[in-house]
């Protein structure tokens, strides 16, 4: 049994499967121009990829506004959701049940799919209370949401169920970027890329616990394991490992290129890092080096792996 990881490659418009560990490309899947993020569903098999339909925020286009479902496992589109007027869809995650929610940027909505996997439409929409969101983490119910907001600098706290509900705003930096819960959900980690800081927050208070200063240009944050925070960073080309506990610094690897995203294997502790510059890094986290690497198409931002039977 061979692995299989699939890449969503922006400027090349597709979402690209490659054979571990020398990175051939084995399949493919042509998608309109500019997809973007990324996610999948609780068992893995089924992928989510959100159209953006343009190539940065500055770029004039309008926008897309579907979402492509892919089954992993066959390598083919399912079918596409519609989540019309709503466009440049961008953060998107499950649920524990396998709801889909999907955060559309230029309109400052985060959508709910109920049923993903069938659905064409969104059930519901909420607003989100920020300006320009980004990225969204979702709990493990779906009750709870925090979305970045880079225009507003501004993390929110929405209630996708409750329209009743107000988001609660939160203020951890300039241009908070990247956040991922911890494995308890008691803390939110939110990399601020305007200040070069790290904030950890409290989901139930919406206090901030700690702030402190990182390396480089911060983009992206992952919990690897319980108690490890894995940090890719733009402007210094790098990734660092940080204690959750501490929020020290316990590992570093550069990379000669500007990271963009990141992907940990589900079993042994390596990532696998997207560059700038079209290619993939395959880095050791145990002993903090790099394992190789190999040339994508072009634009890699985020990954998933997939058994390939």
């Amino acid at each position: 049994m061979s692995e299989v990881l699939a890449i969503v490659e922006k400027s090349a418009h597709r979402l690209a499967f490659y054979e571990l560990p020398h990175g051939r490309l084995v399949d493919k899947i042509d998608l309109p121009e500019f997809p973007h993020e990324i996610a999948v569903n609780p068992d893995g098999r089924i992928a989510y990829i959100g159209h953006y339909g343009a190539f940065n925020s500055s770029d004039p286009r309008p926008g897309g506004s579907e979402v492509f479902v892919i089954d992993l496992t066959e390598r083919r589109l399912m079918h596409t959701i519609d989540l019309r007027p709503f466009r440049r869809l961008h953060g998107l995650q499950c649920d524990a049940r396998g709801r889909l929610f999907v955060l559309a940027e230029a309109d400052d909505v985060l959508c709910v799919v109920e049923n993903p996997q069938t659905d064409v439409r969104p059930a519901r929409a909420v607003r989100t209370g920020g300006v320009k969101g980004h990225l969204v983490a979702v709990m493990r119910d779906g009750q709870t949401a925090f979305c970045s907001n880079l225009l507003s600098h501004a993390i929110t706290k929405v209630a996708p169920f409750s329209a009743a509900t107000l988001p609660v705003v939160i203020e951890p930096g300039l241009k908070p970027e990247g956040l991922c819960l911890s494995a308890d959900e008691t803390r939110l980690y939110v990399l601020n890329r305007g200040d070069g800081t790290l904030a950890e927050i409290d989901t139930a208070t919406c206090e901030i616990v700690r702030k402190v200063t990182i390396r480089g240009e911060g983009t992206r944050i992952y919990r690897s394991g319980a108690e490890r925070l894995l940090l890719a960073s733009y402007a210094d080309e790098s990734i660092s490992i940080l204690e959750r506990a501490t929020l020290r610094e316990i590992g570093y690897v550069r990379l000669g290129g500007r990271a963009t995203a990141a992907s940990l294997h589900p079993e042994r502790s390596e990532a696998y890092v997207s560059l700038e510059n079209d290619q993939l890094v395959r880095v050791d986290l145990g002993a903090c080096r790099e394992i190789d690497r190999f040339a994508t198409g072009r634009d890699p931002d985020l990954s998933v792996f997939v058994r390939n039977i």
